[in-house]
């Protein structure tokens, strides 16, 4: 059994260095087409962190009617903490709202000197955690007993509802796409290695070999190319994203681009095992183009 293995391995590695360009051209297409993948992952977390930040900043304002008494608005104050989907909730008080509207005026505050805070409403403001939930929060809110009018920007929170949807689409899309191309590619690649053996696998199968015992040298040469193009892959991404996709975000100072240095593992294993599947795959449908002789 240790032989059979030893033997399967042995003719992957033959396989690989008897096609070198063949393979080196696997690999490099391969890593291109992992990097893309993985910078795109990158990307698409530090769109999706910008989104749910742009929605943090998307606060609801409630207004309290002015005839409450101080035990009433506490009692709505607890009400609104036991919504799960809301948070940061804060009271603010008429007079704080007014000071803030005279700090917004600036130069032109002293034209609104003279105008009390009475005619403005004490409020509560607060954030929306899961905006998928937003209809239904708004609509918990809503059976409060004391609130006046609710101020909410529901144009905004629908935009970035559509722009999340279709950074996932466009995400799944890119994805797919690079999975099927380097699949092709080492396709190619394996189909010329196998050609080329073709009067040897006619051989084998002649004399009584298995189609698996066939197959199984070129499935361990496309894991084999998956492996050292994730290993590959895995270096450049941390050069890549550090030194380049990071600064770049960084530099528009809409907000912190999330860092990878810690999580090597997790892309050691997505790069590894995504390139290992994709070989494997790339890898099984030439050869059984020529096992059933």
């Amino acid at each position: 059994m240790i032989d059979r293995c030893l033997f399967l391995i042995k003719s992957a590695f033959r396989s690989i260095f008897n096609n070198k360009l063949l393979t080196l051209g696997s690999i490099t297409v391969l890593t291109i087409c992992l990097l893309t993948l993985g910078s795109s992952v990158l990307l698409f977390e530090n769109i999706n962190l910008f989104i749910d930040k742009v929605g943090d900043e998307s606060q609801v304002v409630i207004f309290i009617d002015e005839n409450l008494a101080q035990d009433e608005i506490n009692q709505i104050h607890q009400q609104l903490l036991q919504i799960q989907n809301i948070q940061d909730v804060h009271f603010e008080p008429k007079e704080r709202a007014m000071q803030n509207y005279l700090e917004s005026m600036g130069e032109n505050s002293e034209l609104f000197s003279d105008i009390s805070s009475d005619v403005l409403r004490n409020s509560f403001i607060f954030n929306i955690k899961d905006l998928a939930k937003f209809d239904q929060t708004m609509f918990e809110i809503s059976k409060i007993e004391g609130i006046a009018r609710i101020r909410e920007r529901r144009d905004v929170i629908e935009r970035i509802r559509d722009i999340s949807r279709i950074v996932l689409l466009l995400a799944i899309a890119i994805i797919t796409l690079l999975i099927i191309i380097s699949a092709m590619i080492i396709t190619n690649n394996v189909r010329t290695s196998v050609y080329a053996r073709k009067e040897e696998i006619e051989t084998m199968k002649y004399i009584g070999a298995t189609d698996l015992f066939v197959q199984t040298p070129y499935l361990i040469e496309g894991i084999i190319i998956g492996v050292v193009a994730g290993l590959i892959t895995l270096l450049l991404t941390f050069f890549v994203y550090n030194e380049i996709i990071s600064p770049i975000i960084a530099d528009f100072g809409l907000f912190t681009p999330i860092a990878i240095k810690g999580r090597i593992i997790q892309f050691a294993l997505f790069y590894i095992v995504s390139g290992a599947i994709i070989g494997m795959i790339g890898s099984a449908t030439p050869v059984k183009n020529y096992v059933n002789v």
